[in-house]
């Protein structure tokens, strides 16, 4: 049997399936992202939801495990979890493998396929791998890089472009209006507090339903919001593409904010098939988890 497992910032899935992939167990425990939580902390959920699964089939022996973990940032960190993780009693006979959960993602959205994913949540990242295995990501670096084309991104120029509003560097719009309103801003000092304060990535994030709100009513402000986020996702796609060698020219989007109907999505799928039109992209087909499950079945330990 396999244990695929799939593990953020906010929650962990843990899945344990059958040869063929049936999940015959899951479970959703709290954060094991390594360095958002403590390592400790982080190795109790993850033995936690591994637990819960095995409870629920008694008989099983694991031959193999995938772990996509948020914050792991290459063979080190996920060595380390992974002996970890070895060291569990009831793991100890199986294969274990530990990557960063880019990884995946990919393989649950393109249902074990080459071609390329491109997260677009609160975060962004893109990933690819091509038939002969290679892989590159571009992107994803955390927050402070800039989340380029995110929730996070959409929301971090809606904040710049409303202090150029305030000071005549930017015309006025419905949306530098709906954000001055949002703040209560009524001074220069108000303005100067939020963005000393309003520094929380999530809350940040949150301001993106306002762009694309006014974006879909032609805001211009908006729009070239959506412009320039959307040429970051594309010089994603580009990265990824140029490092590789894809015969299958697939993209699967990822994250609430790239499936959602608005003129960012809209924006950044005409951008790729302007960029090549022989892309075909869709939805993620199947989840992280899955993923996790499909890598562990593919575990090159073997």
């Amino acid at each position: 049997m396999y244990i695929g497992i799939d593990g953020g910032g906010t929650k962990t899935k843990v899945a344990l399936a059958d040869k063929d992939l049936n999940v015959l167990a899951e479970t959703t425990q709290g954060p094991s992202s390594i360095r958002t939580v403590p390592f400790e902390e982080s190795m109790a959920t993850l033995r936690k939801g591994i637990e819960a699964c095995l409870e629920k089939i008694p008989d099983a022996k694991v031959e193999s495990l995938f772990a996509g973990l948020g914050d792991v940032a290459g063979d080190a960190d996920g060595q380390m979890v992974a002996d970890r993780l070895q060291a569990f009693p009831f793991l100890k006979d199986a294969r274990i493998e530990v990557k960063n959960d880019v990884y995946n993602a990919h393989a649950g959205a393109l249902e074990g396929r080459s071609g390329i994913v491109v997260i677009i949540g609160t975060g962004s990242v893109a990933f690819g791998r091509d038939e002969e295995g290679e892989t590159h990501r571009a992107g994803g670096y955390s927050h402070h890089e800039g989340d380029l084309g995110s929730a996070f991104g959409l929301g971090k120029q809606a904040l710049s472009v409303m202090g150029k509003a305030l000071d005549g560097r930017a015309e006025e719009s419905p949306l530098t209006k709906d954000l001055i309103k949002h703040f209560g801003i009524e001074s220069f000092l108000d303005a100067v507090k939020v963005y000393n304060e309003f520094t929380n990535r999530t809350g940040i994030a949150s301001l993106a339903p306002l762009v694309t709100k006014r974006a879909s009513e032609g805001d211009k402000n908006a729009l070239a919001i959506i412009e320039t986020a959307a040429d970051e996702l594309l010089c994603m796609v580009k990265a990824v593409d140029a490092a590789l060698h894809l015969e299958n020219k697939e993209i699967a989007i990822v994250g609430s904010l790239g499936n959602a109907p608005t003129p960012h999505r809209d924006r950044f799928l005409e951008k790729v098939k302007a960029y090549d039109p022989s892309f075909v992209i869709h939805e993620a087909k199947q989840s992280a988890v899955h993923g996790a499950l499909v890598l562990a079945r593919r575990n090159p330990k073997t």
